[in-house]
Formats: C-alpha cells, sequence, structure tokens
C-alpha cells in the first residue's frame, strides 16, 4: 500500500471512529433525563434516567431533613413520606421511610421484591445513594446551601455546584446562593460558575433575576458581561441584554462591552430590538452612539435596520461624524421605502451643509424609485435650508426619471427664498424638465419671484422657456412674469 493510500485509510479510520463517539454520546444524551412533578397535595416525583440501565426515582410529601453529611434522612414532617426506588442492570432496591403518630420514622428496606433489614443493609445503601439523589434533585437544597454556606460561605457551595450534572439543580443551587450577601469576590467567582452552565436558559434566568447586583461594581459587571456572552441563544441573549443596557449605574466602557455581545445576535429581531431597548432610558455618549450604529450596519433586514436608526435620529442630537455613520449604513439597504424613511426622519433635526451635502447624494447612489427620491427632496425643503446645499439639492432633483415628480419637487422649491445667484441656478436645472406642460408649470411657479427681480434673473427664466416647443405653454410662461 502506497504512502497516499495509508492517510486516506487512515483519515476515513479517524472519522468513522469520530462518527461513532458522536452517535454513543447522542444516544447516551437521549437516554439520559429527569422529569419532576409535583402534584396539589403536595407529593412530589421525581424520575432521573442516567442511561445504561441506571435509573432511579424519588416520591417524597412534606418537609424533608438530611444529616449533615447528606448520608441518611433523620426527619420527616408528619404526614409525609419518602420513597426511593433504584434499578441497575436488573437489580432493583427500594427504600420506603415515614413518621410513626411519635415522629418517629421508620425505614424499610427492599431488595427486588423481599424486605431486608434496614439497620444491616438498607443504611449503607441509604447513605450510597441518597448523595446522588441530592445531587440530581432539589431536594433538601435550602438546607443544604444554608448548613454548607455557614460552614464555609460560598465556596463549599460552588464546589458542591461543581459535582451537580443537571442545569436545572445547579441554578437552583446558585440561586439560593445569591440570597446571601456575597460581596463582590462572591459574586464574581458565582458569575464564572453561572457562566459554565450549558443551559441557556438557566443561564439567562440567573443574570436576568439579579441584574442589579451583578452590575453594582466594576468587577461584578465585567463577571457578568463574561457570562452573558457565554449565551448562544438570541432570544436568551436578549433577554439578558436589556435590562443590563438599561442599568444607568454601567460605565461607558461596561455599557460598550455590553453592546459588542449584541454584534454577535444573529437573530436581526432580536438584534434590533436589544439596540432600540438600549437607547430608552439613558444617555449615551458619542461613543456608544457609534457602536450601535455600526451595529445596526450588521442587520440583514431593511425594516429591522431603519427601525433602530429612526430611533436613533429621533432621540438624539447627533454629531456630523454620527450622521456621516448613519449615511454610510443605508448603503447596506436595498429598500427604497426604508432608506426614504431612513432619510426623512434625519431631515426633521437641523443638518449641516456638509451633512446635507451628503445626505442629497445618496440618493441617486442608493435609491432608484422617482417616488421615493422626491418625498425626501420635498422632506429636505419643509425641514432644511437647502439653499446651503443647493448644488447637491438640484443635482439630486435633475437626476429624477420624471417630469412630473421633477415638476412637483420644483413647486415645491419655489415656495422659499433664494437670492438672485441660487434662483438662476434654479431656473436653469428646469431644463432636465422634457415635458413642455411639467416644465411650463415649473417655471410658472416661480414667476412671482422672477418678476420682481434683476433683469439677469428674468434672462435666466427666458432662456429656460425656450425649451418649450408648445407654443401654448410657451405663450402662458412667458406672460406669467410680464
Amino acid at each position: 500500500m502506497n504512502q497516499a493510500a495509508k492517510i486516506g485509510v487512515a483519515i476515513l479510520t479517524k472519522a468513522i471512529l469520530l462518527i461513532a463517539l458522536f452517535c454513543v454520546s447522542q444516544l447516551e444524551a437521549q437516554r439520559r433525563s429527569t422529569s419532576v412533578n409535583v402534584n396539589s397535595n403536595g407529593k412530589t416525583t421525581i424520575s432521573i434516567k442516567n442511561g445504561f440501565g441506571n435509573n432511579f426515582s424519588i416520591e417524597y410529601k412534606g418537609d424533608i431533613t438530611l444529616s449533615d453529611d447528606d448520608t441518611d434522612v433523620v426527619d420527616i414532617s408528619r404526614g409525609g413520606y419518602m420513597d426511593i426506588k433504584k434499578s441497575a442492570f436488573g437489580n432493583r432496591r427500594r427504600i420506603f421511610m415515614e413518621p410513626d403518630n411519635n415522629g418517629q420514622l421508620i425505614k424499610k428496606y427492599y431488595v427486588g421484591g423481599s424486605q431486608r433489614s434496614f439497620d444491616t443493609e438498607g443504611s449503607k445503601w441509604l447513605a450510597e445513594i441518597l448523595l446522588e439523589v441530592v445531587r440530581s434533585t432539589t431536594l433538601g437544597s435550602e438546607k443544604r446551601v444554608n448548613r454548607m454556606y455557614k460552614k464555609g460561605g460560598y465556596y463549599p457551595v460552588l464546589k458542591e455546584v461543581d459535582q451537580i450534572t443537571s442545569d436545572y439543580v445547579q441554578t437552583r443551587y446558585l440561586k439560593l446562593l445569591l440570597e446571601k450577601n456575597l460581596g463582590e469576590k462572591g459574586l464574581v467567582a458565582t458569575l464564572k460558575r453561572v457562566g459554565d452552565i450549558d443551559s441557556d436558559h438557566h443561564k439567562a434566568s440567573i443574570l436576568k433575576s439579579n441584574t442589579k447586583s451583578f452590575l453594582s461594581t466594576p468587577a461584578t459587571t465585567t463577571a457578568y458581561i463574561r457570562a452573558a456572552s457565554k449565551i448562544d441563544s438570541d432570544h436568551h441573549s436578549a433577554t439578558v441584554l436589556i435590562p443590563a443596557l438599561n442599568e444607568t449605574s454601567i460605565s461607558d466602557t461596561q455599557m460598550n462591552a455590553l453592546l459588542e455581545i449584541v454584534r454577535d445576535i444573529d437573530s436581526d429581531h432580536h438584534k434590533a430590538n436589544v439596540l432600540i431597548k438600549s437607547l430608552e432610558n439613558r444617555s449615551l455618549q458619542p461613543e456608544s452612539i457609534k457602536l450601535i450604529i455600526t451595529t445596526t450596519g450588521t442587520i440583514d433586514s431593511d425594516h429591522h435596520t431603519a427601525s433602530v436608526l429612526k430611533t436613533v435620529l429621533s432621540g438624539t442630537n447627533l454629531s456630523t461624524s454620527e450622521e456621516q455613520t448613519v449615511l454610510a449604513t443605508i448603503e447596506n439597504m436595498d429598500s427604497d421605502h426604508h432608506i426614504a424613511s431612513v432619510l426623512v426622519e434625519m431631515l426633521k433635526s437641523p443638518l449641516d451643509s456638509e451633512s446635507l451635502s451628503r445626505l442629497l447624494e445618496r440618493l441617486s447612489r442608493e435609491m432608484s424609485s422617482d417616488s421615493h427620491r422626491s418625498t425626501v427632496l420635498r422632506k429636505a425643503i419643509e425641514r432644511q435650508d437647502v439653499g446651503k446645499a443647493l448644488d447637491a439639492f438640484l443635482e439630486a432633483l435633475t437626476k429624477l426619471d420624471s417630469d412630473h415628480h421633477k415638476a412637483e419637487v420644483f413647486r415645491k422649491l419655489s415656495e422659499e427664498d433664494f437670492d438672485n445667484t441660487q434662483l438662476i441656478a434654479i431656473l436653469k436645472a428646469t431644463n432636465s424638465i422634457n415635458s413642455d406642460h411639467h416644465l411650463s408649470a415649473s417655471l410658472m411657479s416661480f414667476a412671482p419671484a422672477v418678476s420682481g427681480a434683476p433683469q439677469s434673473v428674468k434672462d435666466a427664466y427666458l432662456e429656460a422657456t425656450a425649451a418649450i416647443s408648445s407654443d401654448y405653454h410657451l405663450g402662458r410662461a412667458v406672460r406669467a412674469i410680464r
């Protein structure tokens, strides 16, 4: 066998081994499960499958008290009981415990269907199985956490959590621990352990329930951000980030670190929702605003992109640099409708000549619809002093394809005041209209301003009428200034 063939066989063998290991792990994961049922009369039933024939169930009612070393049940409240059953490879064992009329515990031990001595065999098996029971369920969790915390603080509780495999049970222990006054070091250590939980649901439930305390110091906030960054689910990530971003106590640096996590959210809906919520209850610094805008640029949906940008524009007075970032972001958008909605929102605030010129330049470059482009141009006339960016405005206007839409914008433009030089430039721009009807109508809308203007303006008007071929429309346009 040559060298290439040997390499091929080695690769194939490794691939088959990896597939086999994956299949075994999947089978094992499917065979491992925990179900918990609590009925209306207070009875709790827990069924645990550990895979490959190693299963046990616990049914209990009442208040169960364990010994300090978790090897025995020392008390069950009146009317309560505890029933533990375990089967492993066909070997069935059971312990049943309940208090008598005097409160003393009666403990019975069974192997298969036969009762055996509890004192000699049952107590030993109970000591072996009980730790597995308490680490697989939340049985006695509150008393266990209290006992461990009283003895050694947060550290022994976290060490015990390391021995627990169930995310649900880990979460119960960590939430009980967080009810204590842990201090900064304890919170940081607990947050580190939260980040190691496999389930995004359980990770998020802990982070959401303690947001204020987790964000109380720079150290705990940093630990919180690290734990939050380990959540893969877009839904759960969003539910954690929204309250954190709205927490006014976090610093600008921490705010930006949280926003960096938002960038990794795949869902456009959740990403947009988090960004919009981050703008609601906090006055943001320019760096954060810019980060929100650039993160918006990673959203694929034009609808969600527009929603975020319009929220930014409606609630914040942007700097020229931030306005340029918004304009750069819309370059990634395809929908003329959504682009126009963003630009119209942007025009509601005063723009300097540079920002207004760049906005107008975007019209022809990013939009093809005359209807939407003309809408933006008319809004620009309503909201801005277009005279300070007249060259850019006229260039955008003359690039419209429709004479109808051009005429609409020229008529709107005629309602504003311009100096003579600007007026001449506008009149010259009407030569982009081909229709005699729309050209004459556009010129006539400026007739009142031209009539009282110097001869140079009138000459520009008459020069523009030379493009009208219809005698009827030409006569109307000329007579309008006499």
